[in-house]
């Protein structure tokens, strides 16, 4: 099983080749590096220890294209992400691009017309719509020029399809109980595109949206208890709505990774997902199985540090017969001791997984490097026993 990490640029700024020097001999195999990426301010630990680096949302590598700019696009913040691959690669490193796609605060303000658009038509400044058909040619445009990148071997999609209401960085406040459910409704998608999509699946989309107003506004004025989300969400919008729009929302899903796949020029692929169909973390959601045929592998990930969640992917990826990668969180919230990164080591080679990849080099403690080379490398096949999977699960947001 190889040995991986997600990175950003920002931690090559300094000294590229130092940083490249350090991840090889912590026996890190391949580096998930962030070529397009949401807003941020990381504390850095090891590239620059103590260092508070702000950046806003947007892409980290330069244009080259005369063309651009006529459509949609990500603003350039840098070309620190070449900088990096090319000193990765050197080092003997393997590079994969790394592309949070639609969760770009930027275009979203910008062009609300494009954003997610709630029950109530209130925007969303955070996120754009996977079904709108500019934000397609966006991510199909972002993601072939990224494969043509120097030293991009392979690409990460992350953020490609729904996102939710909820943003961390937005200092997002209320004060009424809030079920799953409720986050759910208020992260459904009604604008124009969504709306037309659901028409012609025979769904009522006013009628939806109605509901959906219905049950938040119930909610707020008087909070009720929550249940398990898949029954809460039927009483909500009624079987027949329900399941048409969650239907939809992962045909749209599908259609969106799909389209970026063709884009790749036939390098490998992986998609962020999760079983879980309320999820709206920056995760695909909707068909596992769907999801794989049309990216070739899937990420699995749980970097709120909860194995359970990861076993449940784990599980729901050999299931759909899908390559899987399992993600985990090396911080120190989340990983106790490096006892327990083994535990999640093992848990990745039973279910079949080729490689676990950690978040974040930078983010994580400097010593806990040193443990990455003693992480067991031989494949092992194992137990792929069902672990009863509840939806009530509200994973990590986008990171």
């Amino acid at each position: 099983m190889r040995t991986e990490v997600f990175a950003h640029p920002v931690s090559f700024r300094r000294d590229p080749r130092a940083e490249a020097e350090r991840l090889r001999a912590s026996g890190v195999d391949r580096v998930r590096l962030a070529y397009a990426y949401h807003s941020g301010r990381w504390l850095l630990t090891t590239s620059d220890p103590a260092a508070v680096v702000d950046f806003p949302a947007g892409r980290w590598f330069a244009r080259r294209s005369r063309e651009e700019g006529t459509r949609l696009s990500l603003p350039v913040l840098g070309d620190e992400a070449t900088a990096a691959a090319t000193a990765l690669v050197a080092s003997d490193v393997a590079v994969t691009g790394w592309l949070v796609g639609l969760h770009q605060s930027g275009p979203a303000t910008a062009r609300p017309e494009l954003a997610l658009r709630n029950a109530f038509g209130h925007p969303y400044r955070h996120a754009l719509c996977p079904a709108q058909p500019e934000v397609v040619r966006c991510a199909r445009d972002l993601v072939a020029e990224t494969a043509r990148q120097p030293g991009v071997s392979g690409l990460e999609l992350e953020a490609f399809g729904y996102l939710g209401w909820q943003h961390q960085s937005a200092h997002d406040k209320f004060g009424v109980a809030m079920r799953p459910l409720d986050r759910w409704l208020l992260s459904l998608c009604f604008c124009a595109a969504c709306s037309a999509r659901f028409s012609a699946a025979g769904i009522g989309a006013a009628e939806a949206a109605a509901r959906t107003r219905a049950v938040l506004l119930a909610q707020l004025a008087a909070p009720r208890p929550a249940g398990g989300i898949t029954e809460d969400a039927v009483a909500a919008l009624g079987q027949d709505l329900h399941d048409g729009v969650l239907a939809v929302r992962a045909e749209v899903t599908t259609d969106l990774v799909r389209a970026a796949a063709e884009a790749s020029g036939g390098l490998p692929l992986s998609v962020r997902a999760t079983d879980d169909p309320y999820a709206c973390d920056g995760k695909s959601s909707g068909d596992l199985r769907a999801l794989a045929r049309a990216a070739g592998s899937l990420t699995v990930t749980s970097l709120a540090g909860d194995a359970a969640a990861l076993r449940r992917d784990l599980v729901a990826a050999t299931r759909a017969g899908a390559a899987a990668t399992a993600g985990w969180n090396l911080g120190a919230a989340q990983t106790d001791d490096e006892e327990e990164l083994m535990d999640i080591a093992r848990l990745a080679r039973t279910h079949g997984a080729g490689s676990l990849v950690l978040y974040a080099y930078d983010l994580a403690p400097a010593p806990r490097l040193e443990w990455l080379r003693r992480l067991p490398r031989d494949p092992v096949a194992g137990d792929t026993a069902v672990t009863p999977s509840p939806h009530d699960r509200q994973t990590e947001p986008a990171r």
